[in-house]
């Protein structure tokens, strides 16, 4: 019983350095989670540059932009709830629906800022509750990565 307890207590020690270690190299757990919203917004930056440019330069009609930007919404939100479940190691639906939160309301947030009205649409439900669903999708995948 003594050899187990004293790899128990060996065990606890490396995974604590490892978080402090963890921590140290990203930073704190703010700059962590601002990490994971920058990916979120860069990778909805790159889909909408690209789906521009396809808009562009062929014959592709807008009427998929809905599409498009649900689509966005869900990779962009799994994104950051996979990357804020992973940097606290625990609790990924919770930390999942707050990345895909605070995400769709920082989004809700800059669209209304461009367009000069803070109304919600139906549509704007529905990508709150797209955002919410990937980000726990997400926060599962992430607080569970090897």
């Amino acid at each position: 019983m003594g050899k187990e307890k004293g790899k128990k207590e060996k065990r606890e020690k490396k995974e604590n350095y490892s978080r402090r270690t963890r921590e140290r190299q990203t930073g704190g757990t703010a700059l962590c989670l601002l990490r994971g919203m920058g990916i979120a917004f860069a990778i909805t930056c790159i889909i909408f540059i690209g789906f521009g440019m396809i808009l562009t330069y062929t014959a592709a009609s807008e009427e998929s932009l809905p599409l498009v930007s649900l689509i966005c919404t869900a990779l962009s939100a799994a994104a950051a709830g996979y990357d804020w479940a992973a940097c606290k190691r625990k609790r990924g639906l919770l930390w999942g629906a707050l990345a895909g939160l605070v995400y769709t309301a920082l989004l809700y947030v800059i669209t209304s800022l461009a367009a000069d009205s803070f109304v919600l649409h139906a549509s704007g439900l529905m990508t709150l509750a797209v955002a919410l669903a990937a980000g726990v999708i997400g926060g599962i995948l992430g607080v569970n990565r090897r």
